[in-house]
């Protein structure tokens, strides 16, 4: 296995507990919004995988999100797993600068809490009967584009540094 999937998966397991333990229900939540601070290292490491591996750290994220958290199993990791796609197709715009990456960043935040209000409302959730149900996807991501403001430099640096150690060897 890849050391930078490895790498990514275990940078997804921090995020995982860190939004579970932050974040979570009647935690850290102004505006009655929260980051999903998982989203922003899923978009932020999966730049830096081949497609297969990438879309497992999106699926895993997803799923451990869905164990932790109190939503109905899979629909996380459908959320997650699609983010991961979207951003192996966009990810050559990242190096258009940081202002590429903050609209990006945003539209998959809202992308992917609209799929999972979607998928949620499939299998009987009320997210859409929610009326401030706009907020609850634009304020996330407004949330998570200040979050990418630490950790996609962070996460480049890193995963960077991974992968030229790989070659030089």
């Amino acid at each position: 296995m890849n050391r930078n999937v490895g790498f990514a998966l275990g940078l997804v397991i921090v995020a995982v507990i860190l939004q579970s333990a932050l974040f979570g229900e009647g935690r850290i939540q102004p505006f009655d919004a929260s980051p999903n601070l998982v989203l922003v290292v899923v978009v932020a490491t999966v730049r830096y995988l081949e497609p297969e591996p990438a879309l497992l750290v999106g699926f895993t994220a997803g799923l451990l999100m869905d164990l932790l958290g109190g939503s109905p199993l899979g629909l996380w990791a459908m959320a997650m797993t699609v983010v991961a796609f979207l951003t192996l197709r966009v990810r050559d715009r990242a190096d258009d600068g940081p202002f590429t990456v903050a609209v990006g960043v945003f539209a998959l935040s809202v992308a992917a809490h609209t799929l999972f209000g979607v998928l949620g409302t499939l299998f009987g959730q009320r997210f859409f009967a929610d009326p401030g149900v706009l907020r609850l996807m634009i304020v996330p991501g407004l949330y998570n584009v200040v979050l990418a403001a630490g950790v996609v430099p962070l996460a480049t640096r890193v995963m960077r540094a991974r992968d030229a150690r790989r070659w030089v060897a």
